[in-house]
């Protein structure tokens, strides 16, 4: 998954889910996909937009700064099971 195909799924779940709009809330994760995009792949891009949008389903709208620590997250769980870069 690409990092802008992640924030548009965000910008869904958020829409769906919260009484925010999702396309001025969503963009702010942007520079976190591509971050992950550019240390690991779409896969990992794909894990972290999953990981968010369940929390969004779920009643909250992560801060930039969870999203990063999600993104931390999903980066050091890649390096345990695949390998990592």
């Amino acid at each position: 998954m690409r990092p802008e195909e992640a924030v548009r799924q965000l910008e869904y779940a958020i829409d769906a889910s919260l009484d925010e709009i999702g396309q001025r809330a969503a963009a702010g994760y942007r520079p976190t996909f591509e971050r992950v995009a550019d240390r690991a792949d779409g896969s990992a891009v794909y894990a972290l937009a999953c990981d968010l949008s369940a929390e969004v389903a779920g009643g909250d709208c992560p801060s930039p700064a969870e999203a990063n620590e999600t993104a931390e997250r999903v980066l050091a769980d890649r390096a345990y099971t695949d390998g990592g870069e």
